[in-house]
């Protein structure tokens, strides 16, 4: 399984149909992944709700919409043609013809890979959140509003577009941790605000620099990100973008929202924010860098690769000395974003398959371990490393899940993380070796503080000094469970199942075939000689 996915990722990608594909290709699918949440968000907005009677109702409320939405992307998934390397689902629509930006979406496989990723998280969130008992109401519609940005800027294809769902991402999210987090929640969403805040400044600058330099006529992706530009402006955008993108993965230096962040939110904000919002980082520096300025991208690499290396290390050995269990979750949270980093760095057609499956692997497997910490945390009714010890016995479904999340981090057979670090090294060895050994070594530390909070916390001997505890409730068990669930299918199935001898998928066309889509035009500069150096 793990060699087809790495097949897979070639830039010549197989068709891979599944029954009934091509019946279904609306062009206002995309539309509705943004618009459903809005809509229900303002709905339970203007619900009347005396003395809470409707709370549970509003609840269901948004677990629906996000049930719909992932019904919606079931169908946008199993019907989307693997074989073609353009746009797929298009709207476009004029919106401010004076400025030359138009209401345009589309999604090619990386895309679909995060919108996939996207629609599992916002199921897994609502779950999350099910505990919440103060002010249901206002929380709800922050994260139905929080989901849809992110929608937003995931399918946006006009750069003015992108910009406001970009930015408009930190709002929800803000408010959320200023109404429902822990003790530090201020300093935690002010921070955010201020990170979030430079790396939008920087994506704007970015953006009207492409924008001033093409013409000033369009904000449309497919005139910015294709025009002929030098290399000088290039490396000048480039340096904007990972700017941009450092502070939303969050990539050292650039990462002093995450402790915090991770640490006070509530548990379903946290999924939101290390599952999806984080990625579109790393998404960010696959459109506008590597996708679209080849000679930028090959002088900038070494300093993507060395990023990756510093926030890997920086992470893991952070994550060593650190005694509070939400904290350490927060900085190994960090370490699928530097992997993938390094995937963007190496510049090769099987380092760039194992970026886009790390989009999706990654944020699963960070969703996963700081939601299975938060969680545990809250039952043990103590974030002390110091107090925390031998819950193992009494904690058995909450035991299992934090394993399976720190081998998701570590990237294990059987787990989606493992094809895509597999890819993600064997990518960057002839490109980027240094950065590939220094990624590793920082893996190796991370799995030395994994096995000591594992050691300290589940099988170590009991407390009799520290607070009651209690396995997890129904609700974050199977939030818990469905994140382990997909990078367990992916890790299993990276092309869905077949039958024995046949090679047409069941149900599910399998990840790496859908993401395959635009990965050949994307990587085709990479294929010959470096443009810069000319070798």
């Amino acid at each position: 399984m793990i060699w087809q996915a790495i097949a897979a990722a070639s830039p010549t990608p197989t068709p891979v149909t599944v029954p009934g594909a091509g019946i279904f290709s609306s062009p206002l699918l995309l539309s509705l992944t943004i618009w459903v949440p809005i809509a229900f968000a303002i709905a339970i907005a203007i619900m009347p709700n005396p003395r809470g009677r409707y709370d549970v109702l509003m609840k269901q409320i948004a677990f629906f919409t996000n049930l719909g939405v992932l019904f919606v992307l079931f169908i946008a998934y199993n019907q989307f043609q693997t074989f073609l390397p353009t746009m797929q689902y298009e709207e476009k629509v004029p919106w401010l013809p004076v400025i030359g930006a138009t209401y345009h979406l589309g999604v090619d496989g990386p895309g679909m890979t995060m919108l996939v990723l996207s629609g599992a998280i916002g199921i897994v969130s609502v779950l999350a959140s099910l505990g919440i008992r103060e002010r249901v109401r206002s929380y709800f519609c922050l994260l139905l509003l929080a989901q849809a940005t992110v929608n937003g800027a995931i399918v946006a294809r006009d750069m003015f577009v992108l910009i406001v769902f970009w930015g408009a991402a930190a709002i929800p999210l803000a408010l959320l941790i200023l109404g429902w987090g822990g003790p530090r929640r201020h300093h935690a969403a002010w921070r955010l605000l201020g990170y979030w805040g430079l790396g939008t400044g920087a994506l704007v600058i970015g953006a009207m620099t492409l924008y001033a330099v093409t013409g000033g006529a369009s904000f449309d992706m497919d005139v910015l990100l294709k025009a002929a530009i030098s290399p000088r402006v290039q490396l000048a955008i480039g340096l904007l973008m990972i700017v941009a993108a450092a502070t939303r993965l969050p990539l050292f230096p650039l990462h002093g929202w995450a402790r915090d962040v991770y640490a006070e939110a509530p548990v379903g904000v946290t999924v939101i924010v290390a599952g999806s919002a984080s990625r579109l980082g790393a998404y960010l520096l696959l459109r506008s860098l590597v996708a679209a300025e080849p000679a930028a991208a090959h002088l900038l690499s070494p300093l993507l690769a060395a990023l990756a290396a510093l926030t890997v290390g920086y992470a893991a050995l952070v994550a060593l000395r650190t005694v509070d269990l939400r904290q350490t979750a927060a900085h190994l949270a960090m370490v699928p974003g530097g992997i993938t980093v390094l995937a963007l760095a190496a510049l090769s057609p099987l380092a760039i398959g194992g970026a886009v499956l790390s989009f999706f692997a990654g944020g699963l497997a960070a969703a996963l371990i700081v939601g299975a910490c938060a969680t545990l945390s809250d039952r043990a009714q103590s974030r002390s490393l110091q107090v925390l010890s031998g819950l193992a016995p009494r904690m058995p479904v909450l035991t299992w899940l934090l394993i399976i999340s720190a081998f998701a981090v570590l990237g294990v057979p059987v787990l989606a993380t493992f094809p895509a670090e597999l890819m993600t090294f064997f990518g960057s060895l002839k490109t980027q070796p240094i950065g590939a050994f220094l990624v590793a070594a920082g893996l190796a530390v991370a799995a030395v503080a994994l096995a000591t909070v594992l050691r300290r916390v589940l099988f170590g001997a009991a407390n009799p000094d520290a607070p009651g505890v209690s396995d997890a409730s129904l609700g974050e068990t199977w939030y818990l469970a469905l994140l382990a669930g997909g990078l367990m299918w992916v890790g299993v199935f990276p092309g869905g199942p077949k039958l024995p001898g046949t090679d047409t998928p069941l149900f599910d066309p399998g990840l790496v075939n859908v993401m395959s889509a635009g990965i050949s035009d994307i990587a085709s500069p990479y294929t010959g000689p470096n443009p810069v150096t000319g070798q």
